[in-house]
């Protein structure tokens, strides 16, 4: 009886080993169907989608920009008094103003007014640091400088 099992599960076994060639053999035969012309279509949508997609990101961001408003530098003679008055940066992204979002430190002590105080009694340099934390440009800094030189 032992060897009726046996029998039994080796033509299980064949069967089932019949099947799976036969079924990877319906499968090749499929692919290998495949028009030529079908990839050929199928290369030239994915190159147009790729070429749509580049084109709408250049056309959205074309006027993208962070960029101090004025000169990045200034300088004064000692002696000479200052108040300055900030301009501040531009920043668009994506075609979308975002200059509301920048962070601003500095050294200067700011004047109720919104301009600063630049002490000039002695050589030194301030600055104001602008940051924007954004999907674009990540976390990113533009710097203007006030320089105070002496007569040297």
């Amino acid at each position: 009886m032992a060897d009726t099992e046996k029998m039994k599960e080796k033509v299980a076994q064949k069967a089932k080993n019949n099947v799976k060639r036969k079924v990877k053999r319906k499968a090749k035969s499929k692919a290998k169907k495949i028009h030529p012309a079908t990839y050929i279509i199928a290369l030239l949508c994915l190159a147009l989608g790729i070429g749509a997609g580049a084109g709408a990101c250049a056309l959205v961001s074309r006027d993208d920009c962070f960029k101090l408003r004025g000169d990045k530098s200034y300088t004064v003679s000692v002696g000479a008094p200052l108040v300055y008055k900030d301009e501040g940066v531009k920043i668009v992204e994506f075609g979308r103003d975002i200059s509301d979002k920048v962070e601003i430190r500095t050294n200067l002590t700011e004047n109720d007014d919104g301009s600063y105080n630049v002490d000039t009694t002695e050589p030194c340099e301030y600055y104001i640091i602008y940051t924007v934390d954004s999907v674009k440009y990540g976390k990113i800094q533009r710097v203007r400088t006030i320089t105070v030189k002496g007569d040297s």
